[in-house]
C-alpha cells in the first residue's frame, strides 16, 4: 500500500480530536476518508431562502467573516482570563453563528469547546484554542473564496 501524504483534511480530524470530537467518516477502498466540510453550501441556500434574499445571505455571511478575528480574541481572552461565564458567552456566539452560515467544522469545535467550559475544563479549553483558531481561518477563507466571491 502506497503511503499518504497528510493533508489538511488530517489537520482537521487532528483539530477535532484535540478537543474531544471525533471527525465524521465515511469508508472507502481500503481507507477511511473525512467527509466533514468546512462549509456547507446547502445550508448557505437555505439562510438564502429563510431571507428570500441572496444579497441579505450574503451580507451576513460577510459580516460573520468580518468579525472573526475579534470573535477568536475574544475567545482566547476570556478563556486565558479563567473567566467561565464570557468563555461560554464568547463560544455560543461562535457556535450560533457558525451553524447559521454551515460553517461545519466550527460548529463541532466550538461545541467541543462548550462542553470543556460548561465542565469546568479551562487548561483543556486553553489548549484546544489553536485549533479552533487554525479552523476559522481556514473556514473564513473558504468563505470568502467561494461564497462571497462568486456573485
Amino acid at each position: 500500500m502506497p503511503l499518504s501524504r497528510p493533508s489538511a483534511d488530517d489537520d482537521d480530524a487532528e483539530s477535532l480530536r484535540a478537543v474531544g470530537a471525533e471527525p465524521r467518516r465515511a469508508t472507502g477502498g481500503s481507507h477511511r476518508v473525512d467527509r466533514t466540510p468546512l462549509v456547507d453550501p446547502n445550508v448557505l441556500h437555505d439562510l438564502e431562502d429563510q431571507l428570500d434574499s441572496p444579497a441579505a445571505a450574503r451580507a451576513f455571511v460577510r459580516d460573520y467573516v468580518a468579525v472573526w478575528d475579534e470573535r477568536d480574541l475574544r475567545i482566547s481572552s476570556a478563556i486565558a482570563r479563567r473567566n467561565q461565564a464570557a468563555s461560554l458567552d464568547a463560544v455560543l456566539s461562535l457556535k450560533i453563528t457558525s451553524t447559521m452560515v454551515g460553517a461545519t467544522q466550527l460548529v463541532t469545535l466550538a461545541s467541543a469547546l462548550e462542553k470543556l467550559l460548561r465542565e469546568g475544563k479551562l487548561e483543556e479549553a486553553e489548549a484546544a484554542l489553536p485549533h479552533v483558531h487554525r479552523c476559522g481561518v481556514r473556514t473564513m477563507r473558504e468563505l470568502r473564496l467561494l461564497h462571497l466571491n462568486k456573485h
